[in-house]
């Protein structure tokens, strides 16, 4: 009797224990509550949370190396390349979309989801090696090319005989990238190529770097293209040259390192370093812009100065953005010709 009792009473607390887990007013599924099938909605949660499945590859085998078709646009051509799946609410996560309309003129920015096969893609980056992935297509100029040891620029003979022997022609759809836009180094290029007067060129809006957190495809081949001529049309109004720097027309900015700005500048420059035009890696939209160039009269040229081309060209590149009348100048430049003028000094100075 004592046995059953306890048997009875076992029971009894076991029905409570699973009527006070169910609640009064929940329905249980088959089974009954706790019984295991009730897990579908932890099971639920944990699918929904989970990464989004890899972009499908069935239509690859249509695509051979995986290259873009004549006229493809990039977002249709996801389902045919491989790519690593993109985890939901994943930080790093890159829209594709263009940004182009967030500035005056956003024609001269290449959004990640408007590439097609008919663009010459130019990787300009200088520390890429052989095995690094690059855009389908594209192919490598490392902007250091155009310069020579010392920083300085190349003549524009020698820029348009690389460009051609890369098989880049002056008519041509260019758009160029490096490993990361902040680098400068596209833009540097974008400066040189408008400087030679090429009429249709544009940088990828944030670089590689984007393009990787967009999940677009990569392929690690390396393009080739048969030689060609590259014929400049020069616009020498985008380099300035001493006499007009000195001549006070021209609003001056320092795109050098603020602790180089405070030792010594232009006179009557003012700092605007790459980090103001920046924000997380790529430039900022056009309204923040607006803001890091308040103090900037639209009415007046403005020179950008620095000593590297790669720090003077990304400044330069967001105020073309932003439609001023823009150019670069070389801080080395300066410096020579002032040194000259002491230098011409001291020999007139009389014997005593």
């Amino acid at each position: 009797m004592h046995r059953y009792s306890l048997f009875v009473l076992g029971i009894a607390l076991a029905l409570a224990a699973m009527i006070m887990a169910c609640g009064s007013d929940a329905k249980c599924p088959v089974g009954g509550c706790g019984s295991g099938e009730d897990n579908w909605q932890k099971e639920a949660m944990e699918f929904i949370n989970s990464d989004v499945p890899a972009i499908d590859t069935a239509s690859s085998a249509n695509s051979g190396s995986g290259n873009l078709d004549a006229g493809q646009q990039v977002r249709s051509s996801l389902s045919s390349a491989k790519s690593s799946p993109v985890p939901v609410n994943d930080a790093s996560f890159v829209e594709a979309d263009s940004r182009a309309g967030l500035f005056l003129k956003g024609e001269y920015l290449k959004s990640l989801s408007s590439i097609s096969q008919g663009n010459t893609m130019i990787d300009v980056s200088n520390q890429r090696s052989k095995n690094d992935g690059n855009i389908v297509g594209a192919i490598n100029i490392p902007s250091k090319t155009f310069l020579n040891d010392n920083g300085t620029l190349k003549p524009t003979g020698d820029a348009a005989r690389i460009l051609g022997k890369a098989g880049v022609s002056s008519r041509d759809s260019v758009i160029v990238y490096s490993d990361n836009f902040s680098s400068g180094e596209a833009a540097f290029v974008f400066w040189l190529l408008s400087y030679l007067g090429h009429e249709d060129v544009k940088a990828l809006d944030g670089g590689l770097e984007d393009w990787k957190k967009a999940s677009l495809p990569l392929e690690t081949k390396q393009n080739l293209r048969a030689p060609t001529n590259y014929t400049p049309q020069l616009r020498p109004e985008l380099l300035a040259d001493y006499d007009y720097v000195e001549s006070g027309r021209a609003q001056l900015v320092d795109a050098r390192d603020f602790l180089e700005y405070g030792k010594g500048r232009i006179p009557g420059a003012f700092y605007l370093g790459t980090d103001s035009v920046l924000e997380d890696g790529r430039l900022k939209a056009g309204s923040e812009l607006n803001d890091t160039f308040a103090k900037l009269s639209r009415n007046r040229p403005v020179v950008v100065y620095s000593s590297d081309f790669m720090s003077a060209s990304l400044v330069w590149y967001a105020l073309q953005l932003m439609g001023f009348d823009s150019r670069i100048y070389s801080w080395q430049d300066w410096q020579e010709h002032g040194e000259s003028k002491k230098l011409g000094k001291a020999e007139h100075q009389p014997i005593v």
